[in-house]
């Protein structure tokens, strides 16, 4: 008989109903030196909208900001192929790090484990974002939480579906 898969819990999940955008690291070299390129506007109300809602989400939870390590999982569903193809995971996940960090966690290198998924998948029939963040206990739970990741993001969202969140 098989050992039975420890399935961990999650600390904190949320939904988006929409693409993470992304965060790059851009410069432009200007006559006395470099300078940032302005971010985008929708990068910037996307930030705050999903700070605004996680500050709500968090507000009766002491468990965060934590001093421990932390799993953060990123699982961005897309409903059209270009979409999929032309996104990079890496700069969708800076864009969750940075609005993350001080109310998850008090700095970077606490993110113990990072995993980011783009995918397309028929039983979200939106571009739906998955964010879920757990404390770092144990190194099994990291695998547990691994293995359970790609379904949770799925129940979840016809959770917040049937409940007109999204």
């Amino acid at each position: 008989m098989a050992k039975k898969q420890k399935v961990a819990s999650i600390d904190f999940q949320t939904g988006i109903g929409t693409i993470i955008p992304a965060t790059q690291e851009s410069f432009r070299e200007g006559f006395d030196a470099q300078t940032r390129k302005e971010e985008k506007e929708s990068l910037i109300t996307f930030r705050q909208t999903l700070g605004e809602k996680l500050d709500t989400q968090l507000s009766k939870d002491d468990q965060f900001p934590t001093d421990r390590e932390v799993f953060v999982n990123i699982i961005q569903n897309f409903v059209a192929q270009k979409e999929y193809a032309r996104r990079d995971i890496d700069n969708m996940a800076k864009t969750i790090l940075d609005v993350f960090k001080g109310r998850f966690y008090r700095d970077d290198s606490q993110v113990k484990t990072l995993l980011v998924s783009k995918r397309m998948d028929g039983r979200i029939p939106i571009n739906f974002a998955y964010v879920a963040v757990t404390e770092v206990k144990d190194s099994k739970d990291v695998e547990a939480i691994k293995v359970s990741g790609l379904e949770r993001s799925v129940t979840y969202y016809h959770e917040l579906r049937s409940q007109g969140k999204i």
